[in-house]
């Protein structure tokens, strides 16, 4: 079971490195191209912070920090009886650090491109790794609160 959260750890990895090439090799950097208008935009950014730019310029807090990060992820996987939350989330949680990890060691910030405006809220540009991440968490705690609930 494990092989299974390396393997689809790659393919997530792979995914977030080709969209994000896809855009640097498309976009100038802070271009925008508007999918739905006042919606959705693709819009290239390198995001020298963490979440919502929190820590601007802090790169080598973060690459430490991701390397840590990675480090208990494996320690606690190899702990693990995985079932098929346990094979996502880490599978999700492992590409996600990665892919943002990599980003600040090769460009000194992360690729940062969806850019979505809710009720004219523009909201922080994102990317897959931090999708990845987010739905991580969300099982994590989904899968947390199932196991509450059972006792």
């Amino acid at each position: 079971m494990k092989k299974k959260v390396y393997i689809l750890s790659i393919i997530f990895l792979l995914i977030d490195i080709f969209t994000k090439q896809l855009v640097k090799n498309t976009l100038n950097l802070y271009d925008s191209i508007p999918i739905i208008p006042n919606f959705f935009s693709i819009t290239y950014v390198i995001n020298d912070g963490a979440a919502f730019s929190i820590l601007k310029g802090e790169l080598w807090l973060f690459i430490i920090l991701g390397f840590v990060l990675l480090f208990f992820i494996f320690y606690y996987l190899q702990k693990e009886k995985l079932n098929i939350y346990k094979t996502i989330y880490y599978s999700f949680l492992i590409a996600g650090v990665l892919g943002n990890l990599l980003d600040r060691m090769l460009y000194k910030g992360v690729v940062d491109f969806l850019d979505f405006t809710i009720f004219s809220y523009n909201a922080p540009i994102f990317n897959l790794a931090d999708t990845f991440i987010v739905i991580s968490v969300i099982l994590i705690v989904f899968e947390s609160l199932k196991e509450v609930l059972k006792k």
